[in-house]
């Protein structure tokens, strides 16, 4: 039998591995020690971990990998955020954000080695796709940034490179294990994934029991504006998406769902762009996320003025809904939506 990658499971899968090999006979204590050694000390072999006598380690070494991403470079943002580039075993690369949230820490994490949405605002979508991350790969960019900066990182945001839902069972699966209460323990309340409108995939999502909170990449409420924007449209309709949206809203009664909304000069700030907020998006409670455009080289996509964009967000304010401008973090370090992979362009 092969080596069974240890970052791709669960606590509980551990301990099936281990007595499915019969190697629990001296109690089960191995399976929590390794898990708390990788994931809670950033063992990055199991002889780092405390208090693991050789003869587990040996148990261990012959039933596991420890797999690792190569961290090849770090940035760091005039705003204390950082981009990490790893390689990938095939040559391929990821990017993950560090953002600081006043005392705490976000990564923003990367489920694909590009994407295939060719969106027309973001440098990943002009890579096109290379592969799907396995979970191991998403786990350890989470790892691995921990390590690097010293921190704990207690929330996790599927917003890097790739569209997670088109990799959903790896997603999931690393969202299972970040999450065990053994291990890296962020908590799924502080776990969002962000999706660019896979309706299919949102309808699963809704019919299943996970508590992570879904982030939707609305983009812009005119649907003509919206196709020309995004090409996934093509595939799945603007009120196709809606509905999706409305379904997910009502199976978390009281909560508030995001819809992330791109402010592009002489684009998406119009008055015909209030006259689509307004007819569009009802039916649901909603927050709307505006982010200014990031600038992407081979992008003719300009980005507004602060100005432009505080006077645009006023105006939907007596429509009722909260809005918020977010100001992407690690921007002179090309770390901002949208601009994950521009140095491989």
């Amino acid at each position: 039998m092969g080596l069974i990658s240890f970052k791709d499971l669960h606590l509980d899968e551990v301990h099936d591995v281990l007595g499915g090999r019969g190697l629990l006979d001296r109690g089960p204590l191995i399976a929590e020690q390794a898990y708390r050694g990788v994931h809670g000390q950033f063992a990055q072999r199991f002889a780092d971990i405390r208090g693991l006598s050789h003869r587990k380690v040996a148990r261990l070494d012959d039933t596991f990998s420890l797999r690792a991403l190569t961290l090849e470079s770090v940035h760091e943002a005039d705003d204390r955020s950082r981009r990490y580039v790893f390689r990938l075993d095939d040559g391929g690369v990821v990017e993950s954000v560090l953002i600081p949230r006043h005392a705490r820490w976000s990564l923003c994490v990367s489920s694909q080695a590009g994407c295939a949405l060719g969106c027309r605002f973001c440098a990943t979508g002009m890579l096109g796709l290379k592969r799907s991350l396995e979970p191991w790969e998403i786990v350890d960019q989470v790892l691995q940034v921990g390590r690097h900066a010293g921190v704990r990182v207690d929330g996790v945001v599927f917003m890097g490179m790739g569209e997670p839902l088109q990799n959903e069972g790896a997603v999931f699966q690393a969202c299972r294990v970040l999450s065990c209460r053994e291990g890296l323990q962020v908590s799924p309340r502080k776990i969002q994934i962000s999706t660019a409108g896979v309706v299919p995939a949102i309808h699963r999502y809704t019919a299943s029991n996970h508590r992570m909170d879904l982030v939707f990449s609305l983009v812009s409420a005119v649907p003509e504006k919206r196709a020309l924007l995004m090409p996934i449209q093509k595939t799945y309709g603007f009120h196709e998406l809606i509905d999706a949206i409305r379904a997910y809203a009502a199976s978390r009664p009281k909560r508030h769902v995001t819809l992330e909304y791109i402010a592009i000069k002489d684009l998406t700030l119009g008055d015909d762009d209030i006259d689509a907020i307004r007819e569009h998006l009802v039916g649901f409670p909603f927050i709307l996320d505006v982010i200014p455009l990031n600038p992407v080289e081979g992008s003719s996509l300009e980005t507004p003025g602060r100005e432009e964009v505080r006077a645009w967000t006023e105006r939907l304010r007596p429509l009722g809904f909260p809005v918020k401008v977010r100001l992407s973090a690690g921007q002179d370090r090309l770390a901002g939506c949208g601009q994950l992979g521009a140095t491989l362009l």
